[in-house]
């Protein structure tokens, strides 16, 4: 890393109605530095990073660029001097392949107007070649995994040579394997002198890439740190404004009747004889490397996929597994993709918190009772106990943090009476520090308090060790473990599943 800076900011501040998004915030990235930016959901780092690329104006302060201040009025500009940045939630177009996504925009030509597809092909696999990144290039985008479409995002941002990379929550669809092969690259272009801003909820990626650490909460830069001069744990009481003693709530184990079993399920092509039981008051864990079959089985619960053969049972009764059915039998489920599967991004924030009532204010001929609807928000806030921070109720629910968005998704199931057993498939991706202990939290009350039983699906093997009562361990479409929570040891849950 040199003493060169490459980028600068100087008292940017935006305000978005009835929010002060940035407020006079002050950066600079050196040349050939990777830079961490931390901060809680809404703390207002993708919003910085958007006034970067040029998609969001500020309302004051100056952006200079090589010592050159700039005024970005279209991301187009951002890309043509060097600034480059690839995001959370994928911008690829999915029928074209791989390849064809790469070079979107940039495609070789034969004659002056026919699309030279061979050297598309061929360009992109020198790329992919080059970064040592193998993933599917003669494939629809469509048809690949979430991970292997984020190394496709990367490597069109490869292509562009950018000077300044910014990475929003890049690994928060990979393998632990995968997200150390990104890095690899990202230490290589590093070491060839780009700049790399990294966001990102996972401090342990932080605390091992980083040079530098920035922490912002509430629209502020609270403070710049060499990776060396900062604690992974003064960095969170940083990002909170409060001191967190232990990252997970305490577990006290009181587990009753079996509430939900599986029996002999084969399908979706390698899932093999599944059988696993739930019970009443129990948090069970469901882990394994993605594509493992964790995600596939709760699909197949839930009648998103069809099933060979098995039996899915609530209460001991057989249920056929239809959305409908254990929507019925009060089996509740908050899917891997908050915004492609959760969220009805054409509603507003109430709709989508209240959808899960809809029969209860909903008037004959389809009319909705307002005073009822208002009534059920109320209710859902006090009951959940989850702090949904929004402007108002009616604002389009796309526009708030991702954390805040996992909460009106678990919000619209957990405060229903008839509530069984809540599925929970990855629900702390993409969400900072103070909201996961939120959802730890919730999910231990409902264990505990309300005698649910919990299935929890993560990646992340310390948080369903720090929060389940018992763990399933999956590997190629198999379960290859079960341990109870005196048995927990992460060397031997992490050797199941390899």
């Amino acid at each position: 890393m040199s003493e060169e800076i490459i980028l600068k900011a100087r008292d940017i501040s935006k305000s978005f109605p009835g929010v002060k998004a940035l407020n006079r915030v002050d950066f600079d990235l050196y040349k050939g530095e990777i830079h961490a930016v931390c901060g809680e959901n809404g703390a207002g780092k993708s919003t910085f990073c958007n006034v970067l690329t040029g998609i969001v104006r500020p309302d004051e302060g100056n952006i200079y660029f090589e010592d050159t201040e700039i005024k970005l009025h279209h991301p187009s500009q951002a890309l043509n001097l060097g600034i480059r940045m690839v995001y959370q939630e994928r911008n690829l177009i999915p029928y074209l392949t791989g390849a064809q996504n790469i070079l979107l925009r940039e495609e070789p030509v034969m004659g002056g107007f026919l699309i030279d597809e061979k050297s598309i092909l061929r360009k992109a696999e020198e790329l992919a070649e080059m970064y040592k990144m193998n993933v599917p290039l003669t494939v629809p985008v469509s048809f690949l995994s979430s991970a292997q479409r984020q190394a496709i995002e990367i490597l069109r941002a490869f292509l562009y040579r950018p000077k300044v990379l910014i990475l929003d929550e890049p690994t928060s669809s990979l393998t632990e394997s995968e997200a150390e092969a990104l890095f690899n690259v990202v230490r290589q272009i590093k070491s060839e002198g780009v700049s790399v801003i990294l966001i990102t909820h996972k401090l342990d990626e932080v605390f091992e890439n980083a040079d530098r650490i920035s922490i912002f909460r509430n629209g502020e830069k609270i403070a710049t740190r060499n990776r060396a001069e900062i604690s992974e744990e003064e960095a969170i009481r940083l990002m909170v404004n409060r001191s967190i003693s232990s990252l997970f709530p305490e577990v006290k184990s009181s587990t009753g009747e079996i509430v939900m079993e599986i029996r002999n399920l084969n399908g979706s092509g390698f899932l093999r004889d599944i059988n696993l039981f739930l019970k009443k008051g129990e948090v069970l864990g469901l882990y394994g490397l993605i594509g493992s079959g964790r995600t596939e089985l709760i699909e197949h619960i839930y009648g998103l996929r069809p099933t060979q053969s098995g039996e899915v049972l609530v209460k001991g009764k057989a249920i056929v597994p239809r959305v409908q059915n254990m929507i019925k039998e009060g089996v509740f489920l908050v899917p891997d993709d908050r915004r492609e599967k959760g969220l009805l991004g054409s509603l507003n924030l109430k709709k989508n918190l209240t959808i899960s009532y809809i029969d209860e204010f909903t008037r004959l001929f389809g009319f909705v009772d307002s005073r009822k609807e208002n009534a059920v928000v109320t209710h859902i806030e006090k009951e959940s106990a989850l702090n949904i921070k929004y402007t108002s109720i009616n604002q389009d629910v796309r526009v708030l943090s991702g954390g805040n968005q996992q909460k009106v998704v678990i919000g619209r199931w957990i405060t229903k009476e008839n509530v069984r057993v809540l599925i929970l498939d990855d629900p702390t991706n993409g969400i900072d520090v103070g909201t996961k202990f939120e959802i730890y939290r919730m999910i231990r009350n409902l264990a505990q308090d309300k005698h649910v039983g919990v299935i929890f699906v993560s990646s992340e093997l310390p948080e369903l060790i720090g929060v389940c009562d018992r763990i399933y361990v999956f590997k190629e479409g198999s379960i290859t473990g079960e341990l109870n929570r005196e048995a927990f040891d992460d060397e031997r849950i992490l050797s199941m599943a390899l």
